[in-house]
Order: structure tokens, then C-alpha cells, then sequence
């Protein structure tokens, strides 16, 4: 197991002397840059705690002062720390607060500062028996129900990556009453289904059954740490001889989502990488390896009709429809993210749609799945874009009071 962090090991440890913050969590990094951190935690129906990081201000704001919430979601085997281990001008943590935003960054069940419950020892294997389904069902409503009731407000502007558009996705589908409460989606790499997906996932749905018992045997039943062999055996199939891409291929979240990239910020790669994998369950992966093999954005698939039926009351797994959200959606997609993939985009989230509330579509040449969190363009060309249409509409209210 050792082996398989020694890439992203020997990066960070190259880097500590000169790079403070590839040994920082992220409440010490909003501090470093001179930004008010609070770290909240909450409790779900189901016992879970929950963390969330909030930047109430911008740098050298009046505290006093209301703001509109802009909450912000990682995506899979990620943690808060995704939106502010850039630098501060190129981090949407810091730019939506600078912008006059109270920022609410959460993390879900399973990654690094969410690994807590009231009853059930974290080392114990019923504490990792969740996946998506739980941060649908309890850990989305739990997190932005807190920080709507801590500032008073009706609604916020969520941004999700990855697994955290998957998320909202399907709590907008299946929770109606919700849906007052986003006043825009802007999905990042958005996912809905994973049929054509390339890396570590599409490896795993094609090599192992997705049998629950067949899988827990290969990769256990509590976190998900693939063994050395397999991260190996990946990297040869995927990643080039170029250097910058063999160390990235050495961290589990860059073999999930890419590690092709034109737009990284090489130097702080010690940085983005000391938090990563932000951990998550084998279950949740299974899942994830679920949705490969069946092109569905479904729940969680039992494994027989009848533990199905037990569960849902039906013999599959219900399907989230996201043909009945209605809120205001915008898009953020690039042919070159293999786990956003670009053909699942078009074959089931914009055909399924509703147009009405499909505000923008938006394509972006040469971004991989992890640059629009990290790249060099996103601040330009996706989170400005994103604080402005946030802030025209906070606007807009308010001139209708």
C-alpha cells in the first residue's frame, strides 16, 4: 500500500520547506491567506457527522454584513479543501467571498473531515455501508438546510464538481419541495450517468463483476484504497512516459478523473495533492462501477429482485429522473474530462432536460475533469462567469423588493 502513495509522497515531501500549505488542512490554508474560517459540524437523521468550511467574507470585509450563500460541493474522492488550494485570485472559495458571497463549502460522508458518526466506529465496516444514494437522501439537504437556517436566507447558488453534481442532480429529482431553495446549479464536469467514462472506473466495471460479494472480496468493504498492483497495472495502460503525468498518476483522484492536463499549475501540485484522495466507501465506488454497466443514473442496485423489493418496494433500482428539476441549470463540460464524459452529457443530461430551466450550455475546449477545480483557466473562464450570473440575480431581487 505504501508504494502506491510514493509519487504523491515524494512531491509533497520535495515541496514542504518551500510550500507551507502542502502541509496544511484547509482551515489553515483560509487562515494562511488571511481569510475568516469557521468549521461547522452537523449531524445527519442517520447519524453521520458532517463538516462543512465556511468563509464568511472576503479578505478585509466588514463581518457585519449579510450575504448572499454560495455553497459549494466537491466531487468524488475529493474534500472542501478542492475550492481553495489554488491561489487565491485562481481559488473559487476565495474569489465568490471577495465577490461578497458567504462561501459554504461541504463535505460528504466518507472523506477526510467527514468521518464521524453518533454511534458507529469509523474503523467498524457498517460505517462505510453508504454510498451516493446517502449523500443524496441525507447529507445535501442536511448540510444546505444548516447554513440556509444559520443565515436566515430561503435560498443559495450551489456549485457543484463531479460526484457533486451527481448529487444535487438527483436530490433536485426526487425532492420537489427542494427546489426552492437553489436558486442556480452550476454544474462543473457534471455527471448524470457514466456509461462511456474512461480511467480507474472503466477499468474496474470491465475487469470485476459488479456483484457486491464478488467485489467486496477484491477491494474489501470499508474505505476504498485500491491495492498497489492495480493502481500499477492502470497507470500503464492510461498515462504517458511524461513526468508531471506519472507522478499524478500515482494519486487515486487523477486516476478517477484524468491526469492529462495543459493548464496545471505544476508547482502546486504538492499543494492539491496533499489532501487527496479525500476518501470515500467501497460501496459508493461500486455504485459507481453500477452506473458503468448499466448507462442508468439509478440507485443503488442490491444485487437480487427480491433485496431490491425489500428496499425500494421494486425489483430494480428506481431511476433518478432529472427531467423534473426545475431550477435554473447551468453547464460546464469539456470533451477532454474522462469521467464527465462528454457522450453521456449528450445522451442523458441534455436530452432529458428540461429546456426551460437548461439556462446554459456550456463547452470548453482542452479542460480535464480535475481543471475545473484546479487548471489556470478556470477562474477566467468558469468562476468569474459563475459570480457574475450569481451576483445579476442577487441583483435582480433585489431591485424587485
Amino acid at each position: 500500500m505504501l508504494g502506491y502513495f510514493a509519487a504523491a509522497s515524494a512531491l509533497v515531501a520535495l515541496a514542504m520547506a518551500g510550500d507551507p500549505e502542502a502541509n496544511m488542512k484547509a482551515p489553515e490554508i483560509i487562515a494562511h491567506w488571511g481569510y475568516p474560517c469557521e468549521t461547522i459540524q452537523v449531524y445527519t437523521d442517520d447519524g453521520y457527522m458532517l463538516t462543512m468550511h465556511r468563509i464568511r467574507h472576503g479578505k478585509n470585509q466588514d463581518d457585519g454584513k449579510t450575504r448572499p450563500v454560495m455553497f459549494l460541493q466537491h466531487g468524488l474522492e475529493a474534500s472542501s479543501s478542492n475550492w481553495i488550494t489554488n491561489l487565491p485570485s485562481l481559488a473559487m472559495g476565495f474569489m465568490a467571498a471577495d465577490a461578497g458571497f458567504d462561501v459554504w463549502m461541504g463535505n460528504v460522508r466518507g472523506d477526510e473531515y467527514s468521518i464521524g458518526h453518533k454511534t458507529l466506529d469509523p474503523k467498524s465496516k457498517a460505517f462505510w455501508r453508504f454510498s451516493w444514494d446517502e449523500m443524496v437522501k441525507y447529507d445535501l439537504p442536511t448540510m444546505i438546510n444548516h447554513a440556509l437556517n444559520t443565515t436566515g436566507q430561503d435560498h443559495l447558488y450551489y456549485v457543484g464538481h463531479s460526484q457533486g453534481t451527481l448529487i444535487m442532480f438527483s436530490h433536485l429529482a426526487v425532492n420537489l419541495d427542494f427546489q426552492t431553495k437553489v436558486r442556480q446549479f452550476h454544474a462543473l464536469a457534471p455527471v448524470g450517468t457514466v456509461k462511456h467514462i474512461k480511467g480507474l472506473l472503466e477499468f474496474i466495471a470491465k475487469n470485476f463483476a459488479p456483484e457486491l460479494d464478488i467485489f467486496e472480496k477484491i477491494f474489501g468493504d470499508g474505505p476504498f484504497l485500491p491495492q498497489d498492483g492495480l493502481m500499477r497495472l492502470i497507470e500503464k495502460l492510461f498515462c504517458s512516459n511524461d513526468l508531471t503525468e506519472k507522478l499524478l498518476c500515482g494519486n487515486l483522484l487523477f486516476m478517477i478523473g484524468g491526469p492529462e492536463s495543459n493548464q496545471m499549475n505544476t508547482t502546486r501540485l504538492p499543494v492539491y495533492i496533499s489532501d487527496m484522495p479525500g476518501g470515500t466507501s467501497t460501496e459508493n465506488i461500486l455504485h459507481w462501477v453500477q452506473m458503468v454497466h448499466t448507462g442508468l443514473q439509478q440507485m443503488y442496485d442490491w444485487g437480487s429482485e427480491a433485496a431490491n423489493k425489500q428496499h425500494y418496494g421494486q425489483t430494480t433500482p428506481p431511476i433518478y429522473d432529472v427531467s423534473k428539476i426545475a431550477v435554473p441549470t447551468y453547464l460546464y463540460w469539456s470533451d477532454s474530462d474522462w469521467l464527465g464524459d462528454k457522450q453521456d452529457i449528450q445522451e442523458h443530461l441534455l436530452p432529458n432536460y428540461n429546456p426551460k430551466y437548461l439556462i446554459e450550455n456550456n463547452y470548453y475546449k482542452d479542460f480535464n475533469h480535475l481543471d475545473f477545480i484546479w487548471g489556470q483557466r478556470a477562474a477566467a473562464e468558469v468562476y468569474t462567469p459563475i459570480i457574475e450570473k450569481a451576483l445579476r440575480d442577487v441583483n435582480q431581487m433585489k431591485n424587485k423588493l
